[in-house]
């Protein structure tokens, strides 16, 4: 017998007067509940989906704009590329395993008690995890916008859990010579993909979820302080990736650990600037590159955060500082997943958007990055001004800003430089003092120009 609810249940049709087919109003009724309903569902899971999520694939326009920098390439964390083939083929899955595994039996080596005594140890610690993630399972689901559902499970993030936790502790407390036959440690290249992979927006595991098992595990062995929290393990791992007047500091803006998305979200808190206010859209004016600017006196300066300062005398240029910026192949994969998380995630701030926005302004041609470099604003580790350039000039493709960070900076050099005196003094020094050859053929001009001048004067007094 067909069910009620089977979408192949034959609906009633009477025919009309003139052959036409009529749904009767018993069938239409059914059929008005089952998409009222479906519409109620669809809405009760967006917006729980809206609330919570935090860990999102990158839109397929930004993606394919440069694939290799969202794509893990060693581990998977999370469900999101674990069934790629790639990572199916690596050696990850075994090594996250054997991480995991020498995490929980550390706490039983470290309390003693014979081999069986220590094995009992490590089935209880590991009991204890796959407990707690039974209880966050539903909770881990809804931070992804994506159906994870058949993917997801307490083992995933048991397992990727326990292997952060493990690299972050082995990095932070091990010695060196601790690691010299480790898998990751013991190996030149390992280390930077790892790290590559757990920034990528795409390869996250909820914070909460680490907090928890850091709890667990690391804390029993270290104990939990000021030196040893989760979030600065992950400050000490990622310290490399960024220059900001936060280096060296563990700067928390959150109350607790469990406020943060990720470890993608530690990041972008820890290296953003916080005392810099956003104003609404793009910029207002279009500033003239750096190039440009230095053409029409401005001085490009290293400082700790991005400002414009009027000279302060009539024989003073006005000064453009921006932080060093240390280019190396992992500043544009970790500069694309922060950009993606602000794009995707509401309520991020975009400063790092806006940061690109302005070093895509600054930077036309390889000429505005050779100016950043002798500014000490760039130190350009990736090979020739062309791939400096050309990393700004792309990575802002199909996104959209929807506030900026630097607008009265922009602002006041854009009207500086438009001054009559500057933009004089800038097509001077474009077109006469730009090479040696032109300043030289100027001076020639100049004091050929002079000697004229005085044969003429001393011929009228004669």
């Amino acid at each position: 017998m067909t069910s009620i609810n089977d979408s192949s249940f034959p609906i009633p049709i009477k025919m009309s007067e003139n052959n036409e087919g009529c749904i009767s109003e018993e069938a239409l009724q059914r059929l008005t509940e089952d998409i009222g309903k479906k519409m109620v569902e669809g809405a009760e899971k967006t917006q729980s989906k809206s609330s919570s999520s935090c860990i999102y694939r990158v839109p397929k326009e930004i993606h394919k704009r440069k694939e290799s920098a969202y794509t893990p390439r060693f581990v998977s964390i999370g469900p999101l590329h674990s069934k790629g083939q790639h990572i199916l083929n690596s050696s990850g899955q075994n090594l996250k395993r054997s991480y995991a595994n020498t995490l929980v039996g550390r706490i039983s080596s470290k309390e003693g008690g014979s081999e069986e005594e220590k094995l009992n140890k490590s089935k209880e610690v590991l009991m204890e995890c796959v407990r707690k993630m039974r209880k966050s399972l539903d909770k881990a689901k809804k931070c992804y916008a994506e159906e994870v559902e058949d993917v997801l499970d307490v083992e995933m993030l048991v397992i990727d859990g326990c292997f952060i936790l493990e690299l972050l502790n082995k990095f932070t407390n091990n010695k060196e010579s601790d690691n010299r036959n480790d898998p990751i440690f013991g190996n030149i290249l390992m280390p930077i993909y790892v790290q590559h992979d757990l920034l990528l927006l795409e390869n996250q595991l909820p914070f909460f979820v680490l907090n928890e098992l850091f709890d667990l595990t690391v804390a029993r062995t270290v104990g939990i302080s000021r030196n040893h929290s989760l979030h600065k393990y992950v400050i000490s791992f990622f310290r490399s990736m960024w220059k900001s007047e936060n280096n060296g500091l563990t700067m928390m803006t959150r109350t607790t650990n469990n406020d943060y998305d990720h470890i993608l979200d530690i990041l972008h808190n820890h290296y953003r600037h916080h005392d810099a206010k956003p104003g609404p859209g793009g910029p207002n004016v279009v500033m003239p590159c750096a190039s440009d600017l230095e053409y029409a006196g401005v001085m490009l300066e290293e400082g700790t955060k991005v400002g414009f300062s009027k000279p302060q005398g009539p024989f003073h240029r006005a000064q453009f500082k921006i932080p060093t910026l240390d280019l190396y192949d992992s500043t544009e994969p970790f500069l694309r997943n922060l950009i993606a998380y602000e794009q995707c995630c509401s309520g991020v701030p975009g400063y790092f958007t806006s940061y690109a926005i302005l070093m895509d302004t600054l930077i036309n041609t390889p000429k505005d990055v050779q100016v950043l470099e002798k500014a000490g604003i760039i130190r350009n580790y990736l090979g020739a001004s062309e791939d400096a350039s050309d990393l700004f000039n792309n990575l802002c493709k199909e996104i959209v800003l929807v506030e900026f960070y630097f607008t009265e900076t922009t602002t006041a050099a854009a009207k500086y430089s438009k001054l009559c005196w500057h933009d004089a003094m800038a097509h001077l020094r474009r077109r006469y003092f730009a090479t040696p050859w032109t300043f030289l053929a100027f001076s020639a001009g100049f004091i050929t120009f002079g000697i004229t001048i005085i044969k003429f004067v001393r011929a009228d007094f004669r």
